[in-house]
């Protein structure tokens, strides 16, 4: 069952601690595509405002989580089994935006890809990520 915006919000609010001290929101999700954005804040920047490259992994990663949810419904233990990510330009002094879109969904394994951009600026990738999941057994009891 597709999971709706609200309560992905209420699952992240609940279990992932880090999401809101990185200070990410999800702004959309539909079929196969997730939306996150993270609220500038200087805490997580390099010099002159540069936001780290830690930080921009976690969102692309975390924008997957929200497509592999969009297709598989909220699966806790849905976890990252690989994630590459490239660098293309600084990320700088504002908001940041990963959309996720699933490029293929199997049994279990889920594969996607990322676009980082600047808020306003989706045409200037920051970084492009790819990145696969891997989903628990059906008949897993954890």
């Amino acid at each position: 069952m597709t999971p709706t915006l609200d309560e992905v919000k209420a699952f992240f609010d609940a279990e992932l601690p880090f999401f809101d001290r990185f200070g990410f929101e999800v702004d959309s999700m539909e079929s196969g595509i997730g939306v996150v954005r993270f609220v500038y804040d200087e805490a997580w920047t390099r010099p002159y405002r540069i936001i780290n490259g830690g930080t921009l992994m976690a969102l692309a990663d975390v924008a997957v989580y929200v497509a592999v949810f969009s297709e598989v419904g909220i699966v806790p233990l849905a976890v990252t089994n690989e994630l590459k990510m490239n660098f293309l330009r600084p990320a700088v002094g504002g908001d940041v935006i990963a959309r996720a879109e699933l490029l293929k969904v199997g049994r279990r394994v889920v594969y996607g890809s990322v676009e980082v951009f600047m808020d306003g600026a989706p045409d200037r990738l920051v970084a492009h990520a790819t990145s696969s999941y891997v989903l628990p057994d059906s008949g897993s009891s954890t």
